[in-house]
């Protein structure tokens, strides 16, 4: 690989570039660029007049005595135009000249190029730069994600601000798929003023998500729509137009999710087409629980040596639903009972025997003990340390296991997590 600064009247603009194919010679192939490329070649000879030189250069060989461009065709044909050295359609002829004028463009004599000699070596770079991501041998282009974050930290102008304030919201709330949100999508659906307005949301003066109602009812709304991104339950072709957007929109609201559309509306003395005959009330469906970990503010600060323990959270919180999961909520709920008595165990140093309803009893009591957990409440958890064969004792959960038969009802879970809640926290934050 050899770069060197070349005279730009010993360039040649090659007439079989494979973008258009023989087109006979360099003037004819410039045609085509200007003719089929036009208001694109317009645009690439504004910047690279605007910034007064070429910063990616042209792939080149010696034929001849003269170097034939094999990468970076448009670049050279529109400096040579800048240039006067070569003529362009009519239509685009004053543009150019006015292009050049305005920027002072300086006619440069020499244009950086890489020069190469072996043609197999040129096939291959132009197959790279120019056949895709090719399996991941050819440039990756970047997804909307990494254009915010090149924008972020240049200073420049974001392409989807609010999308990333709520990939930003989720993230920080614990949503573990924060980041594989479709951004494009994500901003089709939320952009609108009106729309945000219905979440609960706006994008503040710096940036960041601001909320006009609580934080549990937006997360909640958020990633269900996360979620139907990431599993395609939701694409950008499903709000490409407006009556995608508000099909998806009105299944929020029928399943409460959006703002005041989970209240009863005030009696105006008529019945709506969409209510359900009963005056005051909609006809939309109450929220229906489908986590077994509410969407609600935990503040717990995770700990170096609690990743796992983070992520059997986030799997009950966040990805295990009631409608699809529940014998894996049973046993993962299990598991993180288990997980955080052991690390309040650990960290403690509490004394205790091996069977699970024993260690929670301990730390439960050395958390009464440092004030932490008042006695009623020590006294209700103790009343879910039995084995009564009763569906809302811990013991259920070990069934759930090893039982053949035995499955606790989604109620029951909810209300064994009713019963653990402060429990949990209260032993992960030791």
């Amino acid at each position: 690989m050899k770069f060197k600064n070349i005279q730009i009247n010993q360039l040649i603009v090659n007439p079989n570039n494979d973008r258009h194919g023989p087109q006979g010679d360099e003037q004819a192939a410039i045609d085509w660029l200007f003719e089929t490329l036009g208001p694109k070649m317009i645009r690439l000879a504004e910047d690279i007049a605007f910034q007064g030189e070429v910063f990616d250069p042209p792939l080149v060989k010696e034929i001849d005595g003269s170097f034939v461009v094999f990468d970076g065709n448009r670049r050279v044909a529109c400096v040579k135009a800048l240039s006067g050295i070569c003529s362009v359609p009519s239509s685009y002829a004053s543009k150019i000249s006015s292009i050049a004028a305005s920027n002072a463009w300086p006619k440069p004599e020499r244009l950086p190029c890489q020069i190469e000699t072996d043609q197999r070596v040129i096939e291959d770079i132009v197959s790279r730069r120019h056949n895709g991501t090719d399996g991941g041998r050819g440039q990756l282009r970047w997804d909307t994600r990494a254009k915010a974050h090149h924008a972020n930290r240049i200073g420049a102008t974001n392409q989807y601000p609010i999308a990333e304030a709520v990939e930003d919201f989720l993230h920080a709330s614990g949503f573990p798929r924060a980041r594989q949100i479709g951004r494009s999508t994500l901003f089709r659906l939320v952009n609108a003023k009106k729309r945000q307005e219905r979440l609960g949301i706006y994008l503040n003066e710096n940036g960041v998500l601001g909320l006009t109602r609580p934080k549990q009812d937006v997360l909640e709304a958020l990633s269900r729509i996360a979620d139907d991104i990431v599993e395609k339950r939701l694409t950008l072709k499903n709000v490409l137009n407006s009556e995608g957007v508000n099909q998806y929109m009105s299944s929020l609201g029928e399943d409460g999710l959006l703002k005041g559309e989970n209240e009863p509306k005030k009696d105006n003395g008529t019945t709506s087409p969409k209510t359900n005959g009963t005056q005051g009330k909609t006809a939309t469906k109450p929220r229906k629980r489908d986590f077994l970990i509410p969407k609600a503010e935990f503040e717990i600060l995770w700990q170096p040596g609690q990743h796992k323990i983070e992520l059997v959270w986030q799997e009950l919180q966040f990805n295990l639903r009631f409608s699809r999961n529940p014998i894996a909520i049973a046993i993962v709920f299990r598991s993180l009972i288990e997980l955080a008595t052991d690390w309040a165990i650990s960290k403690a140093k509490v004394n205790t025997n091996n069977k699970l309803a024993a260690r929670v009893r301990s730390v439960a009591q050395h958390l009464v003990d440092a004030g932490e957990m008042e006695a009623k409440a020590f006294r209700d958890l103790e009343r879910h340390l039995g084995d009564s064969k009763s569906p809302r004792e811990l013991e259920a959960l070990n069934r759930a296991i090893h039982s053949k038969t035995f499955m606790p009802s989604n109620e029951d879970l909810m209300a064994l997590w009713a019963a653990f809640e402060d429990y949990i926290v209260k032993a992960l934050k030791i």
